[in-house]
């Protein structure tokens, strides 16, 4: 998975990169073959925003946040791309989960008469 972090109109710290980058190698967990996450991080006078582009197979995911600090920022950005993860995963799995369900059988009443 290549992770790219861009700043905008500021410099983009190592501690700030470290965070993000341990953040979003949590998103291995669903499993859903990442070839890219792409991170921009922007500063417009008080206003600190995030935006985070996902893709992955046959899927892209975005999702932007604007807060306080850059922090919050990537952390309700973050939250929400995991949120929209988890919901796709979810439905794959149903899916996959209905195409093999288990055959009805006759029921002991009917079967016994």
């Amino acid at each position: 998975m290549k992770i790219d972090i861009t700043g905008r109109h500021f410099q983009v710290t190592d501690a700030l990169k470290k965070l993000i980058q341990g953040k979003i190698q949590k998103l291995d967990k669903y499993s859903m073959k990442l070839e890219s996450v792409h991170v921009v991080l922007e500063v417009q006078k008080i206003r600190h925003i995030s935006e985070i582009t996902l893709l992955a197979k046959n899927l892209r995911l975005t999702a932007k946040n604007q807060g306080e600090d850059m922090r919050s920022s990537f952390d309700g950005s973050f939250e929400s791309i995991e949120l929209q993860m988890r919901r796709h995963h979810d439905r794959v799995k149903d899916h996959k989960g209905r195409r093999y369900g288990v055959k009805k059988t006759a029921k002991p009443s009917e079967a016994e008469e």
